[in-house]
């Protein structure tokens, strides 16, 4: 009786373990599925630019001294005409007081000068009527020639002391414009320490402190508009030809906590490369692309900021597309994993334009259509029922 129970309970396993054999291989694959819709590809590639001032000054320094007073701070926004640098100019000032003086002093002599000419011209207005006096007098015989000749060398002797004294106070007329031009040149060597802004914008690049001698023709600090940046980036020779002024580009600030995209434009492309080297320590030719951004109103760029910089060089809409690692060689062609009544069906394709990732498909798939992702996955078999992955 034992023995026949143990021939029905393994028969009842058997049948379990059959049944359980038969539900597994008719059990549906589960595999991730793509929809396939129409949509773009474009070809990108992406370099990192840097941002600078599109309106930036270099100040400089004209005659040079020791900093006495520097008012503001790098990163500081001044306006126009704010004083950025002092200078010491105390020996200036002593300069310019002494030669204050001795316009002063000139002036003075000049003025008594004056009237000594002035007494000159008066002198020779009364020798001028004794001699013409004298002449007549002479012409009728009341008068001796020696009375007539004293007449004309008193005359001469006027004109002499008149033309003498005019010469004093052209001489002393040539020294007040000379101290005078002295004076202007002490007051505008004055003015220049103290460098002012030429405009409204951020102090950038400081490179003076209080107390230290600048050289005259020096560059101090740096001067650029706060609401005016370029984008700078080097791209290589190879891909610069697809490039072209005007063209729009996609620009990504890398933030903590979410990358921010905005759009720009390429202004201008440099007329030779450079070289560059890159993380690897290769050198490379570069070619410098200037990009004029659209910078939202929510965003904060700075000189020096690290930007990715994305150029579309190619780009096609409403394609059908798949991921490259869904193809496999198929009879020296390409395929696809598609399903077909809910069964795995292998399906040879025509492949079009491609990016890195992407690849379009312009025979072989049809809108609607679903693609296995993945190729190579276990128990992939053509005919096999299968279904989405949760």
């Amino acid at each position: 009786m034992k023995k026949k129970w143990k021939i029905v309970l393994g028969s009842m396993i058997a049948v379990v373990i059959l049944g359980m054999i038969l539900l597994e291989s008719t059990k549906p694959l589960e595999v991730n599925l793509l929809k396939i819709q129409p949509r773009s590809i474009a070809k990108t590639f992406k370099e990192e630019g840097k941002v600078i001032a599109a309106n930036e000054s270099p100040i400089y320094t004209h005659s040079g001294g020791k900093v006495l007073r520097l008012p503001f701070e790098e990163g500081e926004k001044v306006k126009k005409g704010d004083s950025l640098i002092a200078f010491d100019s105390q020996e200036l000032s002593f300069q310019l007081a002494q030669l204050k003086a001795q316009l002063k002093s000139v002036d003075s002599e000049q003025k008594t000068q004056k009237l000594q000419y002035e007494q000159a011209q008066q002198d020779l207005n009364t020798k001028t009527l004794h001699f013409n006096r004298m002449e007549q007098l002479h012409e009728e015989g009341v008068i001796s020639q020696n009375d007539y000749e004293t007449a004309q060398n008193e005359l001469n002797a006027a004109k002499n002391a008149l033309q003498q004294q005019s010469d004093s106070f052209q001489y002393y007329t040539g020294q007040k414009e000379n101290l005078a031009a002295q004076i202007n040149l002490t007051q505008h060597q004055m003015q220049e320490h103290h460098l002012s802004a030429p405009a409204d914008g951020i102090i950038a690049e400081l490179s003076v402190k209080k107390g230290m001698v600048i050289e005259p023709g020096s560059q101090v600090m740096t001067l650029f508009q706060n609401d005016a940046y370029h984008i700078e980036v080097y791209v290589l020779t190879e891909d610069v030809t697809n490039l072209k002024p005007g063209m729009k580009i996609e620009l990504i600030q890398d933030n903590s906590n979410i990358d921010t995209l905005f759009s720009g434009t390429i202004e201008k492309i440099a007329p030779s490369a450079v070289e560059k080297q890159s993380t690897l320590g290769l050198i490379e030719q570069r070619i410098k692309v200037t990009v004029k951004p659209v910078i939202p109103k929510t965003l904060t760029l700075r000189p020096g900021y690290a930007i990715d910089v994305q150029f579309t060089t190619h780009q096609e809409e409403n394609r059908l597309v798949v991921p490259k690692t869904a193809l496999f060689p198929y009879e020296n062609s390409d395929a696809l994993w598609v399903i077909r009544e809910r069964r795995a069906m292998i399906q040879p394709v025509q492949k079009g334009f491609e990016n890195q990732q992407d690849v379009v498909i312009i025979e072989g798939l049809k809108t609607g259509d679903f693609v296995i992702l993945n190729p190579q996955q276990e128990e992939l078999a053509e005919g096999k029922k299968v279904t989405q992955k949760k």
